[in-house]
């Protein structure tokens, strides 16, 4: 049997494996508060669904590696829980609940106004075009969780009734998975560091604070493992289709790189 350490382990590198990428994203610095930013909302919301019905192999055999994956960890879900249950200290739970678990929603909200005000101070397009891009991405990412959250019903670690991980009770009777404040802080990640991944240290930051409020989700027994890394890769795969898909054009340019060879997509939205 597995240790946990070596659960740890796998399901840090499986965080790692999904974060990663073969694809180059463009860096947008043409989004502005137009018609066009919401007809993005719309188009990129029915890219998403139909997706699946261009998916090649490679496609449809990351997507089985990422269920198999999650499935696999949720052997030790149990396990991790308790083990942060049992090491919870004052120190912890202060940094938790008044620094991690806001980024799930005002912290990240914050963000982008920050973002936004930069911009218009100084002029900086592309810090405007961050800030609605994650907009978009943390809206959509919340949508699309949504979804899973109805119709899985898994309870969640801190259920009075002390039900298991592996309690589905099916459509709107639990909403633990996926978890809702990892899916919004990695939408927002992923997008700050697409935008500004030439600053080497940005897109670090990024995903490590996002990191760090996952694992406070299980911290603060909120959720479990996978639910954190499911929401992980909900919002990760949201924020970067919103991050290379441009709103002023109905012509977008997609860099890429696959098996080796470089090159550019041209997508044209009727």
């Amino acid at each position: 049997m597995y240790t946990i350490k070596k659960l740890q382990n796998k399901g840090i590198l499986f965080l790692i494996l999904i974060m990663g990428s073969n694809v180059v994203f463009a860096q947008i610095d043409t989004v502005s508060f137009n018609k066009y930013y919401f007809k993005k909302y719309w188009n990129d919301t029915k890219a998403v669904v139909i997706s699946p019905a261009s998916w090649d192999q490679n496609d449809w055999i990351k997507l089985g590696v990422l269920v198999t994956g999650t499935a696999g960890l949720s052997l030790a879900d149990q396990s991790v829980n308790d083990y942060f249950q049992n090491n919870r200290t004052a120190g912890l739970d202060r940094v938790s609940k008044n620094f991690l678990e806001p980024f799930g929603g005002n912290y990240s909200l914050l963000l982008m106004s920050v973002f936004m005000a930069h911009g218009l101070i100084a002029k900086n397009q592309k810090s405007v075009s961050t800030s609605l891009l994650c907009l978009e991405s943390f809206a959509l990412a919340s949508l699309f969780t949504r979804i899973p959250k109805i119709l899985v019903g898994r309870e969640r670690p801190n259920n009075p009734e002390g039900y298991g991980p592996y309690t589905i009770k099916g459509p709107l009777q639990g909403n633990s998975f996926p978890s809702g404040h990892t899916t919004a802080v990695f939408a927002v990640a992923s997008v700050v560091a697409t935008q500004y991944r030439d600053v080497k240290w940005v897109p670090v930051a990024a995903y490590s604070v996002a990191s760090l409020v996952g694992l406070s989700r299980v911290y603060d027994n909120k959720h479990w493992m996978t639910d954190v890394v499911a929401g992980a890769a909900v919002g990760t795969l949201v924020g970067n289709l919103v991050s290379h898909r441009t709103s002023n054009s109905k012509l977008t340019v997609i860099p890429f790189r696959k098996n080796g060879f470089q090159g550019v997509k041209l997508t044209y939205i009727w």
